[in-house]
């Protein structure tokens, strides 16, 4: 299957000469580059990569990578961060339009609002790359993302197996990102059958806004004191949700006791798996998200055909999707896994210097 090309627009004679004589600047919050000339001195692509935060250690590394390997591939990127707010990352969206990038690649905010970003840069011609978030109802060029639905699957079925009975807490991301639905369908496919079978039961839950970890901290306190003795297991919508959890079941000197899985593989969880802290997280190789986003960039900015395999639906329309494989990491695995990927270094994890073998 292939997606209908784009073609890049081109620039005056004027911009494009002076492009090539002094260079160009393409900054944004979080990213500077100053670019080289490129192969022949023609026109160098200009991606747009509009970020909904940093605030997680897990967006940081995107930004770093997916800054690395634009430049590696010959392409100037100009990053912006919104801190969390819909209405800064549309400002700078249109900035980036402005500024006539050839490729969008966002990360949404909001699933809904976006869309509105989206409808402004195909409006002027520039197609649109979902990077790990599907916005809502946009009919974006592609989606670029993990198996988001596979991610709640490997959480719920690690702690179904773990725990088999007892109370369950759901500490699920914001309302506002899609990923938070689709691992949520993914970890009730699981848990419906065990509940069904009154095994386990659902004491509470929650969407936890902005992903803020305080919030996962406060939910669980609060949990701990209106259920004590029933929490068993808590499923996070990622590992700083995990660590909220975390810090409000050591307080309640529950560490442990009380089996929690996240996502993400931030480095902070993989040390909290080798302490037995946390159950589980689920590793998402960034490095191939970003290998593909980038290869994706200069596909749809030279007008090239996309190939695809598979669609997501955005509510309205059925958008290309690129899908990446997820794996579980347990203290079993976590160095078959994330640090042979060389992730993390494993004197990081392990929180011990390397030594050397003679």
């Amino acid at each position: 299957m292939t997606a209908k090309p784009f073609k890049r627009r081109k620039g005056g004679l004027v911009a494009a000469l002076l492009a090539v004589v002094l260079g160009a600047v393409c900054t944004g919050c979080g990213a500077k580059q100053a670019p080289e000339s490129s192969e022949g001195g023609g026109h160098r692509i200009l991606v747009g990569f509009s970020m909904a935060t940093l605030k997680e250690d897990r967006w940081l590394r995107d930004r770093d990578i997916f800054s690395a390997k634009a430049k590696q591939e010959g392409l100037d990127v100009i990053v912006s961060n919104a801190n969390n707010d819909a209405a800064m990352q549309r400002e700078q969206v249109q900035d980036m339009i402005r500024k006539k990038i050839d490729v969008l690649v966002i990360a949404p905010q909001d699933r809904d609002d976006a869309a509105a970003c989206v409808q402004e840069a195909k409006k002027a011609g520039i197609p649109v790359i979902a990077y790990d978030r599907l916005v809502r109802n946009a009919n974006a060029d592609v989606y670029v993302s993990f198996d988001t639905v596979k991610v709640g699957e490997l959480q719920a079925g690690s702690l179904v197996k773990a725990v088999p009975e007892g109370g369950y807490l759901l500490i699920n991301g914001s309302k506002d990102d899609n990923n938070t639905s689709m691992s949520h369908d993914g970890c009730m496919s699981v848990l419906n059958g065990p509940i069904q079978a009154g095994k386990i039961r659902i004491v509470a839950e929650t969407w936890v806004e902005d992903w803020r970890r305080e919030g996962a901290y406060s939910f669980v306190s609060d949990q701990l004191r209106q259920h004590p003795d029933q929490i068993k297991a808590i499923i996070a919508g990622n590992d700083s949700l995990a660590w909220g959890a975390i810090d409000a079941l050591s307080e309640a000197k529950l560490a442990k006791k009380v089996l929690v899985v996240g996502e993400d593989a931030d480095l902070a969880a993989c040390q909290r798996i080798v302490d037995g802290t946390q159950h589980l997280t689920v590793y998402k190789p960034i490095e191939k998200l970003v290998d593909q986003a980038v290869k994706t960039c200069k596909l749809l900015a030279d007008g090239e055909k996309l190939s695809y395999s598979r669609t997501i639906s955005d509510g309205t329309y059925n958008v290309p999707f690129l899908m990446i494989d997820v794996v579980g990491v347990t203290k079993g695995n976590i160095d078959e896994t994330v640090i042979r990927d060389g992730f993390h270094l494993r004197e990081d994890v392990y929180r011990t210097p390397e030594v050397s073998s003679k």
